[in-house]
């Protein structure tokens, strides 16, 4: 019999893709999934291990848009002890309190003191309640209880409350909500991801040793993932497990901690900074003509401030100040919209063609976002891949090498890189220049003129980088 899937494919290169994209009530309760389901498998993993991944991802998509639309589909397990905890406490007293008082007669004769609380009274009535919705079984208990109705039953009986199994999506959910403030972690939602993948929205406490070390390995051996990124994988699962810890959300041991990335891994390779080739040939690339006004402002403004592409993209009118005396742009957190740290809120001098982008960005749109389709997805993000997807095509149109380590990015360390060749910038400015650490004790920005004096010196020295750290063929322009 042939397997039919309507949602996986094979691409020119060989791989096979698995592409879904979740309904609109799914992405708006869960904005972080962004608009769809989409992996790619190695080419060595053949049809039949396609196959099997995608029908995991279907299993995982179905099971998420299931628990958004069931009303059932209840809350995670953590938010919901959190609220049984929470009225436990507020009405303890109350609970406590002797309702009914009897005495009952044992078989020889003795007298027995029963007594009903309303906590007694309360267990009853859920019970009683639940066996209403649900209908009862044949030794006459509820068909099912809520997760809720368990909680507070164990509650109201022991006084005490164990924490109910806690899988791995919950988890994250927890970690994002209550450590992150709702801003998703981009790192730790690709680590969960791809554990998801690997072994499905399982309970944290059937995660044994060697299945860590079968996925820590696969994604070494199937997504080629080198040494630094697998051990970012691992230490993001480590901490999403040690919050919810911490938090009385999960009891017993991490399933993450004692393991490493796999020592056949190989090292992985850092993004580079561009070399002046590389910036010539974009130059060249865009006064061409070839490419729309807002591409060509927001080059500028990542050429030239070494903000990361998350932070032009998340700009608005209302961030720029362009008629003082020192021009700049104020990257800062908002209702709508996260940074990468709270560290990272600064002004940003708009120096040469910077400044000129962003004057007609702001003649273009004089309120809200600067660049809309650039924007942020949602207030829990701090991202809009689609920058990097066009300001990357960009540059492999204008020649420069397609290489992972030579991308949208680069931009922001090819000024660190002038940074730190300029002599007499201090560390400590170069750090709050680039939004990475605060100025000095009690203080988060520097002076603007001491941050524009650091800029304009290194401006000058972009792109003077040895040219020992490029592999062969990086500093090949394609015509």
């Amino acid at each position: 019999m042939r397997i039919v899937l309507k949602h996986i494919r094979l691409l020119p290169n060989g791989k096979f893709q698995y592409r879904r994209v979740w309904p609109q009530d799914v992405r708006e309760a869960l904005p972080e999934l962004g608009r769809e389901l989409k992996r790619t498998f190695d080419v060595n993993l053949g049809r039949e291990g396609a196959i099997l991944k995608a029908v995991t991802l279907d299993r995982q998509f179905d099971g998420t848009a299931r628990s958004v639309r069931d009303n059932r589909g209840e809350r995670p397990s953590w938010e919901v002890m959190q609220g049984v905890r929470q009225w436990y406490e507020e009405n303890k007293r109350d609970l406590a309190a002797v309702i009914l008082e009897g005495v009952a007669y044992e078989a020889h004769g003795g007298e027995i003191l029963i007594e009903e609380t309303a906590a007694d009274l309360e267990i009853e009535r859920i019970i009683e309640q639940a066996a209403k919705k649900t209908g009862r079984d044949n030794r006459g208990h509820p068909s099912k209880l809520s997760l809720e109705e368990r909680l507070k039953i164990e509650i109201l009986s022991s006084g005490h409350l164990k924490a109910p199994p806690l899988n791995v999506s919950e988890a994250f959910r927890l970690y994002t909500e209550k450590n992150k403030a709702g801003r998703v972690d981009r790192s730790a939602k690709t680590a969960v991801d791809q554990f998801l993948e690997f072994a499905g929205d399982i309970e944290i406490g059937a995660i044994r040793g060697p299945q860590v070390m079968d996925w820590l390995d696969q994604l070494v051996n199937q997504r080629g993932q080198g040494y630094e990124t697998v051990k970012k994988r691992l230490g993001a699962m480590k901490a999403i497990v040690n919050f919810a810890r911490r938090r009385g959300s999960f009891e017993g041991p991490n399933p993450f901690v004692g393991h490493k990335a796999p020592e056949h891994a190989v090292a992985t390779l850092d993004r580079l900074p561009f070399h002046k080739v590389h910036l010539d040939a974009i130059d060249r690339y865009l006064d061409a003509g070839a490419v729309r006004d807002e591409t060509r402002w927001v080059i500028a403004l990542l050429k030239l401030t070494g903000c990361r592409p998350s932070e032009i993209g998340g700009l608005r009118a209302e961030d720029l100040s362009l008629e003082t005396e020192v021009p700049y742009a104020m990257v800062r957190w908002g209702d709508d919209r996260r940074l990468k740290t709270l560290d990272s809120e600064r002004r940003v001098p708009l120096i040469g063609a910077a400044l000129e982008a962003a004057r007609r960005a702001r003649a273009r749109r004089k309120t809200g976002w600067l660049f809309p389709s650039l924007a942020p997805g949602s207030s829990k993000l701090n991202d809009n891949q689609a920058i990097s997807a066009r300001i990357n095509a960009v540059i492999r149109r204008a020649g420069v090498a397609s290489s992972p380590r030579l991308v949208c990015y680069s931009f922001r360390h090819t000024v660190a890189a002038a940074l730190d060749q300029t002599p007499g910038i201090a560390h400590a400015v170069r750090e709050r220049v680039l939004g990475r650490r605060r100025a000095q004790y009690g203080a988060r920005e520097l002076p603007i003129n001491e941050t524009l004096l650091a800029m304009t010196q290194a401006l000058v020295r972009l792109g003077d980088t040895d040219e020992v750290m490029y592999e062969p063929g990086m500093l090949i322009v394609a015509d």
